[in-house]
């Protein structure tokens, strides 16, 4: 008799498309991992709202999808995984509430993923509402869950000792990355790159305090007059610091070579990495830091910050500098620009420190922590 496959369901009713940054990529590419791996003794169900099916259709193909009722604030989400999502996942064996927070109500036997703990680490970059959420939800969260999913071990760390965790509750289910070409982009593209914004140090990320678009700015305000064609494209949807950073960067003189793109597709943030000349990361805070993953995978020179995992994913395949020090970041930079021998080094180490992420070992941590959390519940059997 063929055994019955469990049915674990994926709540996605947070997840609004460009909204979230580098946490939607993570899920979606998780989700595409668990698709390609296709275990035989789990069913996976995808409860999210019409909006995510519109931004990746492919996921209908793949899943058993349910979607809710169309909602356009985040009070409206919460109260419907609290009650449309749990009259719709009643018959599931396990739910995997992967944005960081679960329902007031419990439901069904879950796993939460907790992409970082920013909210405890630096309450200051949350309003006050916020932070009186997160530190009364957080804990909730994680002690309903059995268990705890992190991308990264720093983050894991963090939860553990913040949050009061019993050992092994957490798993680490890193970002992965599929293995592709490595190259510039073609010569018209290239071309264009070039035309547009010269030589460029990009920096893709939603404009949060936390990422510090405005050291980038600062380090190039150092490099102004050394290197006179470099400029700096972020992408990313505007955040609550770019009024500021568009300012500052005028009144530094750098308006001109400073270009805001807000979100591109996939394809362009592809030519983006291919073209730059580096991919600088200035963040004081970071769970993964997927950006850097990205640009390894395709031979883009990295130059990060020691904060929070971002040493845990570059390893030696780029240069690191401590966080809030525009300075150091610009004498990194000018290195990528000015020592060919240590160009090419990083440029060839990218691709070979980005295979140790593979999508298919996310995808496994993942399918394996479900598998775990389903054999410690007999309590439910």
């Amino acid at each position: 008799m063929t055994p019955r496959m469990s049915v674990v369901g994926v709540n996605l009713m947070w997840l609004v498309p460009g909204v979230v940054g580098g946490t939607e990529e993570y899920t979606v590419r998780l989700l595409h991992a668990i698709n390609v791996i296709d275990p035989d003794d789990l069913w996976i169900k995808i409860y999210c709202q019409p909006e995510l099916l519109e931004a990746y259709p492919d996921l209908e193909s793949r899943f058993e999808v349910r979607t809710g009722p169309p909602l356009n604030s985040k009070a409206m989400r919460i109260a419907a995984e609290n009650s449309w999502l749990l009259a719709a996942s009643s018959e599931d064996d396990l739910l995997h509430h992967a944005g960081s927070m679960a329902p007031l109500m419990k439901g069904r036997p879950y796993v939460l993923t907790l992409h970082d703990v920013q909210p405890l680490d630096m309450p200051q970059n949350f309003s006050p509402a916020k932070q009186r959420w997160h530190q009364k939800m957080l804990p909730r969260a994680v002690a309903g869950a059995e268990l705890v999913l992190c991308p990264s071990q720093f983050s894991a760390d963090r939860a553990t000792e913040l949050l009061k965790l019993r050992s092994g509750k957490t798993v680490v289910v890193p970002h992965g990355h599929a293995e592709i070409p490595v190259g510039p982009p073609e010569t018209h593209v290239s071309n264009e790159l070039a035309a547009k914004y010269g030589r460029y140090v990009l920096y893709p990320a939603i404009s949060y305090p936390h990422k510090r678009h405005i050291d980038l700015v600062d380090a190039l305000y150092v490099l102004r007059d050394r290197f006179e064609d470099l400029n700096i494209v972020f992408t990313g949807r505007a955040g609550p610091e770019e009024e500021a950073l568009v300012a500052h960067a005028q009144t530094l003189g750098l308006g001109s070579r400073v270009h805001h793109l807000g979100r591109v597709s996939a394809e362009r943030l592809d030519d983006l990495y291919r073209g730059a000349a580096a991919m600088a990361f200035p963040s004081e805070y970071e769970g993964f830091g997927n950006p850097a993953l990205e640009a390894m995978a395709r031979g883009c020179p990295v130059v990060a910050t020691t904060a929070g995992s971002l040493p845990e994913v570059v390893g030696d395949a780029g240069l690191l500098v401590e966080p809030r020090r525009p300075r150091a970041l610009a004498a990194a930079i000018a290195r990528v620009l000015d020592e060919p021998d240590l160009n090419s080094d990083l440029r060839a180490a990218g691709p070979i420190r980005a295979k140790e992420f593979g999508w298919k070992a996310a995808g496994d941590a993942l399918l394996g922590a479900y598998r775990v959390a389903l054999r410690g519940m007999s309590k439910w059997s």
